[in-house]
């Protein structure tokens, strides 16, 4: 190796062809091969969670799309589009990236007249919210909810739409209520030619994820991608710094379902993952409770089940592992608000001085949480997530066994 000129050692030392165009090509080559002939690579729906999550992960750190500010000039406005788009967007990938990306990718500005510190604290927790919550009405949104659409053979765009009736109406409520009490200014975000790429990229990859169902077969077509513009090297370490942003953590516990359920365990575990047993499994861990919980019966148990993982995903910072990593600091006591001091004193807060944002969050969330279930209960009770499947055509099927 040491003989050849430096431009050929060059190339055949790279990230772009080690990993981008072999690894590339062995993975496409056998996935297509597999696709074409109606092989299945994957033949559990936690593996398939897996791997999926991992081509998602894969997508989101190489893109690397900002977080768009719209209305800037208006704290109200800007506010509230910001939440909205933050549940909303988080239908096309996990919740982990979206709060990752208003966390690290907004800048908030001071804004005259308010409590600047707890107010994007407020707002922060807020989307955070609404992307645990609103993502899960697509089968590729939440993590939590990927394994539960796929065990129970709904891996369809249209399965989890019915959600929506109640989701983005909340959504908006939840937007409104924040930008009237905790507005907040942020610096404009400029859409330029490369956010214009990523945003391509990125649509590219899903469609293509939505299409084949088949996540080697993607993620040779991504390692492919990148060697051909010699990026290979920047979607390696890109990956490598969203998993150690705790992206790991999410991917550990859907590897430890894949171990319960290849060891014969799951009959341990699924039967207290029912009725108030999944909300219980899902404020614990949600990654997890989705991974582990038994298939529905039919519709309307199915859309229980997913309101059930919905309410808990959000309810604690380490319930679905993005809020432990972004709500780490504190928050002044005398920037709460009047009706969060009487509690944040009761542990302490007044005492201090200040109260951790992890309680903070918590205290903030429990509201919205109690409100979204209620709405849940009732849509359920009238049975209108099934109804609406069923005339949107969605209907139960058997768990796919994936390319």
């Amino acid at each position: 190796m040491s003989d050849l000129p430096p431009p050929v050692r060059r190339f055949l030392t790279t990230d772009d062809t080690i990993v981008g165009l072999l690894l590339g090509l062995a993975l496409t080559g056998w996935s297509l091969h597999a696709y074409l002939t109606g092989a299945h690579l994957l033949t559990t729906a936690v593996g398939e969670t897996f791997w999926v999550a991992a081509y998602l992960t894969m997508v989101v750190a190489y893109c690397g799309f900002s977080m768009p500010v719209f209305l800037h000039r208006s704290p109200f406005w800007s506010t509230f589009t910001l939440i909205v788009f933050c549940g909303h967007i988080s239908l096309l990938f996990d919740s982990f990236a979206v709060v990752l990306l208003l966390s690290t990718g907004v800048t908030f500005l001071p804004l005259p007249g308010t409590k600047e510190r707890f107010n994007a604290f407020a707002v922060k927790t807020a989307a955070a919210f609404c992307a645990l919550t609103v993502g899960g009405g697509f089968y590729l949104g939440e993590l939590w909810g990927l394994p539960y659409y796929i065990s129970n053979g709904l891996d369809v765009p249209l399965a989890g739409f019915p959600l929506l009736l109640v989701l983005t109406p909340y959504c908006m409520m939840v937007a409104y209520l924040v930008a009237k009490h905790y507005p907040v200014q942020m610096q404009e975000t400029v859409f330029d030619k490369q956010q214009l790429l990523a945003a391509v990229e990125f649509s590219t990859a899903l469609i293509l994820l939505i299409v084949t169902q088949s996540p080697f077969l993607c993620i040779g077509a991504l390692l492919l991608y990148t060697a051909l513009r010699r990026k290979t090297d920047h979607l390696v370490q890109k990956t490598a710094h969203e998993l150690m942003g705790g992206a790991q953590h999410a991917l550990g516990l859907v590897i430890l379902a894949v171990i319960i359920l290849e060891s014969g365990n799951a009959p341990l575990v699924q039967p207290y993952l029912s009725g108030v047993g999944l909300f219980i499994g899902a404020a614990i861990s949600s990654p997890f409770a989705g991974a582990m919980a038994p298939a529905a019966n039919n519709l309307h148990d199915f859309y229980v089940g997913l309101s059930l993982l919905m309410c808990g995903a959000p309810l604690f910072v380490f319930s679905s592992l993005v809020a432990i990593v972004v709500f780490t600091g504190t928050i002044d006591y005398e920037d709460m608000p009047g009706w969060m001091k009487p509690l944040t004193a009761l542990v302490g807060g007044k005492k201090q001085g200040f109260v951790q944002e992890a309680l903070t969050y918590t205290l903030f969330i429990l509201p919205l949480t109690a409100g979204l279930g209620i709405l849940l209960f009732v849509a359920n009770q009238l049975d209108l997530f099934a109804t609406a499947a069923t005339w949107l055509g969605v209907s139960m099927g058997t768990p796919p066994a994936s390319h």
